[in-house]
């Protein structure tokens, strides 16, 4: 049985939803590509630019960089992330694509760029497009003959295909993309502080009201975009209309591509948001602060839409959009020409590097009753701790079956699946954390809020009725570090929930952090509870008077069967001695391939991760030894199931 290419989509995965849309647009284009080429079967698994996960990339059979500002060496430090994959692709002769990449700079001295540069010349690269600066790309970077090298553009022209969405041709809304304030100072240009940004904003908010449009504050989903956006709100004097003139921050592209698409024309700083824009035929002009967006500009065939630095006078600014609304947005035949390109040298790329690569499928997957998926499970590889009961059940087709959730007390003494009362949670759900210094929020202040504004809240009650349909399913339910009040109430729930239900509580284990919590468990819960202690990092072992050697004796004693720490803590020696106890392991977190064939050589039992997925990892070939792992014999102690 031949099994079929593996195509590693490399993604740049953040909140500026812009590279979102860079990675869905790529692979739109590269699956269009593959239903045009016979005889070889293709499936594309996204791969995460910021995990380093050498052992994933090992099993790649093709590797594509879906694009983005990626040849570069002074911003993001993506000259390190490209260098790290390309020598892993080079080490085992995977082939290279680089798909709509953007180009910015070039120095003979600069260190990182000359390491960036021989490793773009591996014989593993075999081709590159090029949405912006390709003459830059041709004569300084690459010298090796063999790449193909194209001018080409940027893939997220194809928003309207993969999104299905349209403009509203009858809106009178100007959108005002705001950047972070910062950005102009980053990129060197001088004279663009914060107050002069916000006086630029303000001045063409009234010029936009006195051309007789409404207007409206959006941002690409960053934090830091956001924040200033609502700085600009409150100088407006319209923070108490928020909701009218500013947008939510997005956490799906769906929901900024339909932003856009609802305005009559859009002043931007993000790049991608004037893409989105010209493909949406939705005028738009652009504020640079990097040549990139001068070379989209050019790109499309509109210059004079992209304003520099020394032109940003608001009145200038309010006046090129107005011409731009009246005559709109016209596909030219050289933007054609460009998308054609990158759609043949993708298919050229595919065809031409996938046409002898045939290798056996191994068949039997062990490993995956190992996997735990941690906060109910995360999503889009960079949304976690949710505890959403939608997700969990996402996992559960994907061939979870045991889960782990953050179960907290309310301040009217309610148990609610939340990781914990911190500023982190309050950003997350939207909450004023100053409102929260003396404690957490009611039970019904709680629920109706939602993790990013769109992963709703689940109570105890919800959570057990949901996990006692998951048939063959266990649930980790880790209660933090309670004081002895809250550990109290929260006993007194447990026990309500479990009333009379062995059964249930049999596929439960309580992960706790002090052996004041064990013994309190053991005297308080009607019913027999499971429990996972909790093993701190080394560097408080000392403080806390811990030894491999008390810590096994206390779990003797107190017949504890299960230790649970961070993936970072555990090491060969922690591993020897919970083994030679008959002692099982639970690792949090783990995100990455590598980490978990590092784990598993150290014999950990089960490991807990929000962002991999057993079906990917089933459809990938994994080494036999990894599967072999999977399918020795335990020595330590059961663990029911």
């Amino acid at each position: 049985m031949c099994k079929k290419i593996n195509v590693l989509l490399v993604s740049i995965v953040n909140r500026n939803l812009g590279d979102t849309v860079i990675a869905d647009t790529a692979r739109y284009y590269i699956e269009k590509a593959i239903s045009h080429i016979q005889n070889i079967t293709y499936q594309v698994f996204q791969y995460n630019i910021y995990v380093e996960d050498p052992e994933l990339l090992r099993l790649a059979d093709l590797i594509i960089f879906a694009g983005g500002g990626l040849i570069k060496y002074k911003q993001e430090f993506f000259y390190e992330k490209v260098s790290n994959i390309l020598d892993v692709a080079e080490e085992k002769q995977i082939p290279v694509f680089f798909n709509g990449v953007g180009v910015e700079g070039y120095e003979e001295e600069d260190e990182r760029c000359q390491a960036l540069k021989q490793r773009l010349n591996y014989s593993c690269v075999k081709g590159i497009t090029g949405r912006d600066d390709i003459h830059l790309l041709k004569d300084s970077y690459i010298t090796n003959t063999n790449i193909r090298v194209k001018k080409a553009i940027d893939s997220a022209i194809a928003v309207p295909e993969v999104y299905n969405i349209r403009r509203d041709k009858n809106s009178k809304v100007i959108g005002l993309g705001i950047i972070r304030d910062q950005i102009f100072q980053d990129y060197g240009i001088d004279g663009f502080d914060k107050e002069r940004q916000i006086s630029l904003w303000l001045s063409m908010i009234n010029e936009i009201e006195s051309c007789g449009y409404e207007w409206q504050l959006f941002t690409n989903g960053l934090r830091a975009d956001y924040c200033f956006a609502l700085e600009i709100l409150k100088a407006a004097g319209k923070e108490n209309e928020r909701e009218r003139y500013l947008v939510d921050r997005a956490i799906f592209t769906k929901q900024l591509i339909q932003t856009i698409a609802g305005y009559k024309g859009i002043i931007a700083g993000r790049m991608h948001s004037n893409i989105i824009a010209y493909a949406l035929k939705v005028p738009s002009v652009g504020l640079v602060w990097n040549e990139k967006l001068s070379y989209w500009g050019e790109r499309i065939g509109y210059p004079e839409r992209f304003i520099k630095p020394e032109q940003m006078d608001a009145s200038y600014i309010v006046s090129v959009l107005i011409e731009s609304m009246k005559k709109g947005v016209r596909k030219r035949l050289s933007v054609c020409a460009y998308e054609y390109i990158l759609q043949r040298e993708l298919r050229y790329f595919l065809r031409e590097n996938g046409r002898f690569i045939q290798k056996e499928q191994k068949k039997t997957y062990p490993w995956q009753k190992k996997l735990v998926a941690v906060g109910l499970g995360g999503q889009q590889l960079q949304y976690t701790n949710m505890n959403h009961l939608g997700t969990m059940q996402e996992k559960w087709k994907d061939g979870f079956r045991k889960f782990e959730a953050d179960v907290r007390l309310t301040s009217d003494g309610k148990m609610v699946c939340v990781n914990g009362w911190s500023d982190t949670t309050y950003d997350k759900y939207n909450m004023d954390s100053l409102q929260h210094e003396e404690g957490p929020p009611s039970y019904d202040e709680f629920m109706p809020k939602k993790a990013y504004g769109v992963f709703e809240s689940c109570d105890m009650q919800q959570l057990i009725s949901k996990f006692s349909t998951l048939k063959g399913a266990t649930l980790f339910l880790d209660i933090g570090r309670p004081n002895k009040k809250t550990l109290e109430g929260m006993v007194l729930q447990m026990n309500e929930i479990f009333s009379g239900n062995e059964e249930l509580m049999k596929k439960i284990i309580i992960r706790v952090q002090t052996k004041y919590d064990v013994s309190y468990l053991k005297e308080q819960m009607r019913l027999k509870c499971r429990i996972a202690y909790y093993l701190p990092e080394r560097e408080k072992w000392e403080a806390k008077k811990i030894t491999l050697e008390n810590l096994t004796r206390y779990c003797k004693k107190e017949k504890i069967n299960l230790i649970t720490m961070s993936n970072k803590t555990y090491d060969k020696e922690i591993a020897d001695a919970l083994q030679s106890a008959k002692i099982k392991v639970l690792l949090f977190t783990t995100n990455s391939y590598t980490s978990v064939v590092e784990a598993l050589h150290l014999g950990a039992d089960f490991i807990g991760t929000q962002h991999l997925s057993i079906e990917m990892l089933k459809k990938l070939a994994f080494s036999e030894d990894i599967m072999d792992m999977g399918n020795k014999e335990s020595k330590r102690g059961k663990l029911d199931e």
